[in-house]
């Protein structure tokens, strides 16, 4: 009978662990409506001296390219809200887009932006080839186009520099125009680099810009090509990871893990790519974190207060799988997933404010602008969901 109950107890154990291995930490909590037209494709970024979130362009309901910003913090007496972008200077500056007739606008999608002090450099991004109606029987039909412009807005007065742009240009040679591509910046430089052009070509390259000298030039990058990756910055490094090798492709992801250390101006790559590799336990889920067009952020909310990257959303066999990364350990962990009342989206935007992780914007899929969205979800680490009251 003795051995009879402690088999029991035995197997209860198991049983036991195995539920608590599956169960996922965090949960997620619907924060502020986003406060403009729902949009997906859109630029994010932030002033890193107050916080203030700025999400801007997008692709919109019937194929509208956006040119407004909006802004996220907690200025009106500590309520969190989302506030348009006013004043002279407010639209984006591009000119306006190539075609024949009138009104072609000038925005666009999928670009990306960086920060450098007070200046959000925004540009790279795509518009499709587009019928505005007719103006006195002259059909407004705009072209097609890759961008590889970029201009600049300044955080501090929430108003864009009329005037001033920078073309990618690297010795006398304009680099590709592209969409989907990634951006992230040390603080002294900007980099940008990925994504795809013209004839559905998939980018590996990666370039540099000078705030100072205004010029870019062309850096080496030892990760796979890829478009609609992601990136974060942790611990004085960023991270690039995600995204597909091929348009279109429902299977074809980039696995690796690619890391920028700022201090020694190299690149790494991480020994734990996003496979399943023989022999090694703790990835034997990874093929589930693979996707493209998802949203990253860092939070430093979790029990211990240090920051991690997430990702979440995006397309692929798990999206609605969430992922924590420990850059100590090159590990990855799965996380509660996105919200049973949350639609599954693409081409969202992350971003981290007073320390916690967000998302909005994103649209059911990439490029038909249906089912676009504008709820802000906010991720609480390191919570049991059934127990998030006691936090």
């Amino acid at each position: 009978m003795r051995t009879l109950n402690f088999l029991v107890l035995a197997v209860l154990g198991l049983i036991f662990a195995s539920c608590d291995d599956d169960d996922h930490l965090g949960d997620w909590e619907k924060s502020v409506e986003f406060g403009g037209a729902p949009r997906e494709a859109a630029v994010c970024f932030t002033d890193p001296a107050t916080g203030t979130v700025f999400v801007s362009l997008g692709l919109g309901a019937k194929g509208v390219e956006f040119t407004d910003t909006y802004y996220f913090n907690d200025e009106d007496e500590g309520r969190l809200n989302w506030k348009k972008v006013t004043g002279v200077n407010s639209e984006f500056p591009a000119d306006m887009n190539t075609g024949t007739g009138e009104n072609l606008g000038n925005g666009r999608h999928s670009a990306v932006a960086f920060v450098i002090g007070e200046w959000a450099y925004v540009g790279t991004g795509y518009v499709p080839a587009f019928s505005f109606g007719s103006t006195n029987d002259k059909e407004n039909i705009r072209d097609r186009k890759f961008f590889n412009d970029f201009y600049r807005f300044n955080v501090k007065t929430k108003q864009w520099q009329k005037g001033w742009s920078s073309k990618m240009i690297v010795n006398g040679v304009e680099v590709e125009g592209r969409r989907d591509a990634i951006a992230f910046t040390d603080g002294k430089y900007g980099y940008v680099g990925t994504g795809y052009g013209e004839d559905n070509r998939v980018f590996k390259d990666f370039y540099r810009f000078d705030p100072v000298s205004e010029t870019w030039e062309e850096v080496s990058f030892p990760g796979e090509s890829r478009y609609g990756g992601t990136a974060f910055v942790v611990n004085n490094a960023a991270y690039v990871c995600l995204g597909a090798k091929s348009v279109g492709a429902t299977s074809n992801y980039a696995t690796d893990v690619i890391k920028f250390d700022f201090a020694t101006q190299s690149w790494e790559k991480m020994p734990n790519s996003l496979t399943d590799k023989p022999g090694v336990k703790q990835d034997k889920d990874y093929d589930r974190i693979l996707r493209v067009y998802a949203v990253s952020f860092v939070s430093n909310a979790g029990s211990d207060n240090e920051e991690y990257a997430y990702v979440a959303t995006g397309q692929g066999r798990n999206s609605r799988t969430v992922w924590k990364y420990n850059h100590k350990k090159d590990q990855w962990h799965q996380m509660e997933d996105l919200s049973s009342m949350a639609n599954a989206l693409v081409m969202g935007v992350g971003f981290t404010y007073k320390g916690y992780g967000y998302y909005t914007t994103g649209g059911g899929s990439a490029d038909v602008y249906t089912s676009l969205n504008s709820d802000t979800w906010r991720f609480i680490p390191d919570v049991k969901e059934t127990r998030r009251n006691d936090y």
